[in-house]
């Protein structure tokens, strides 16, 4: 019985073990722990999204009707997470200089910077990464004293930069809203 039962577990064991590892988002080359941002901030984050694999399937679907383009992008994503802190009692030179830190280490793993303003009173960064020739993430990084919000976007699977307005409207995403990005 066991020489039935063993090769049947173990099958069943690797295909699980296949199915997660295609699944396991943090292996992606776009894809940016946005929990790591947590340690900066005394509170919790006042925003959290995070959509992907069937429920970015059915806000994709359910989009198809009314924006069939939009709901062609969103097909090709996998992931949509945002994260944004209060920053009225927030240490802003100690955050600003976290993120600064939290840039270079991107640029030195590949991200792209498409844009970086650098104000007294705010920072913005958007970064892309490519693979195979495509955009595989986008992060974006919006520090502001004055706005009392800091928000963090990470967008991860194939992406056209033209678009991202599109989906910071659907997903009421207020960084991405206007923005059109070309790279």
């Amino acid at each position: 019985m066991w020489k039935r039962i063993l090769p049947c577990a173990l099958l069943l064991l690797a295909l699980t073990s296949a199915a997660w590892a295609q699944d396991d988002i943090t292996r992606d080359p776009g894809y940016i722990d946005l929990d790591q941002v947590e340690d900066w901030f005394d509170k919790e984050p006042t925003i959290i999204v995070n959509v992907k694999g069937a429920l970015l399937d059915l806000v994709a679907e359910a989009s198809r009707y009314e924006d069939p383009e939009l709901a062609d992008m969103l097909r090709k994503l996998k992931s949509v997470q945002v994260r944004g802190y209060d920053m009225r009692w927030a240490d802003f030179d100690n955050i600003q200089e976290r993120a600064r830190t939290m840039v270079r280490r991107l640029e030195d793993q590949g991200w792209d910077t498409v844009v970086r303003v650098r104000d007294d009173d705010e920072d913005v960064n958007i970064h892309v990464r490519e693979n195979d020739g495509a955009i595989a993430g986008m992060f974006v990084m919006v520090i502001s004293p004055d706005d009392d919000e800091t928000v963090f976007v990470s967008i991860v699977g194939e992406i056209d930069p033209e678009q991202i307005g599109r989906l910071g409207r659907k997903f009421d995403i207020d960084p991405l809203d206007d923005m059109s990005v070309d790279y």
